[in-house]
């Protein structure tokens, strides 16, 4: 897509959030690759992932209201994003640790019946490795070790 096709969405883009802004995900899940289609090399492209949440009135969604699919670049995914979204929507673009990409890539793959296989196989790789991401950051930031709770527990078992 020419830079000049993107500009209006460009200018809907917020630098921070806001309270009435839709928080979008763009994100790449398809990697550009050489792939064998019965015999004859095909080259496809990347693809991304594009997915909005419609302002917190209240506690935000865990559920997108959108989520496309866009290639060859994150602005085809971006400009797809903004088809289905109000004509004034400004959106923030999130990262990946903001919102739930494997959710909206587990959406995408049950609501887009065009996918090719190739493109479901390698949503489901992303799936599995969004979920492996955030299992290792779990067991990385989160434990059950309280040296001051051990202390009293050892104090009161005479360790």
């Amino acid at each position: 897509m020419p830079r000049t096709e993107i500009a209006p969405f460009a200018r809907r883009l917020a630098s921070r959030w806001r309270q009435d802004c839709w928080t979008g995900l763009v994100v790449r899940v398809i990697a550009a690759a050489l792939r064998d289609d019965n015999g004859t090399r095909v080259r496809t492209p990347d693809h991304f992932l594009g997915a909005a949440w419609a302002p917190a009135t209240a506690a935000p969604s865990r559920w997108p209201e959108v989520v496309v699919i866009g290639s060859p670049a994150a602005d085809n995914a971006l400009a797809e994003l903004f088809v289905h979204l109000p004509a004034d929507a400004r959106v923030f673009l999130a990262g990946i640790d903001d919102v739930d990409a494997a959710l909206a890539a587990r959406i995408l793959l049950a609501a887009d019946r065009n996918l090719e296989r190739y493109q479901r196989d390698a949503l489901d790789a992303f799936v599995a490795a969004e979920r492996a991401r955030v299992d290792a950051a779990i067991v990385a930031h989160y434990t059950d070790r309280d040296p001051a709770f051990a202390r009293f527990r050892d104090g009161l078992l005479g360790r």
